[in-house]
């Protein structure tokens, strides 16, 4: 048991460690921003959809108007997005990424530079044991959602684990 107690500690580590090197590379690159959070996520979904009302944004990332506001200002401040009124309805502003954002997240840290010091071997049995933790996550995760009433008749949206 203490084993997995100093895995756990260990795992957790590297966790820590990768999401601070991932927010400093995105840090240096892009100002902080983050693909899955606030300005970041905003970007990221815009990638997917390239044009779309604010109030349909707002909506898919479940954001209040005001803070999707505040967020697009300070994204077309900067040069990622640009707004303008639909042709069809004058009232509803459309949002798009510019060239600037759409180079945002087709740069992604290389993480492959963390195994360098593996033997191919080792990369191997490091696969093998990441799969086998994830099955098992997977696994409890699907027992948690059937164990559990809150996740029962809402209406969430799905995801591929």
């Amino acid at each position: 048991m203490a084993r997995d107690k100093i895995l756990t500690k260990s795992l957790l580590e590297m966790y820590h460690l990768m999401h601070r090197y991932h927010m400093m590379w995105y840090g240096k690159k892009f100002g902080g921003l983050d693909p899955w959070q606030g300005q970041g996520r905003i970007l990221s979904a815009l990638r997917r959809m390239h044009n779309i009302s604010q109030k349909e944004l707002g909506y898919i990332l479940d954001i209040r108007p005001q803070s999707l506001g505040e967020l697009l200002q300070k994204l077309e401040t900067n040069g990622y997005i640009r707004r303008y009124h639909s042709k069809e309805d004058k009232r509803a502003l459309i949002v798009e990424l510019t060239e600037k954002g759409e180079t945002f997240q087709l740069q992604k840290p290389d993480y492959d530079e963390l195994f360098i010091e593996l033997s191919r071997s080792d990369r191997a049995e490091l696969r093998e044991s990441l799969d086998k933790i994830s099955e098992q996550l997977r696994a409890l995760i699907e027992k948690e959602l059937e164990e559990t009433e809150y996740y029962e008749g809402q209406n969430y949206p799905t995801f591929r684990l």
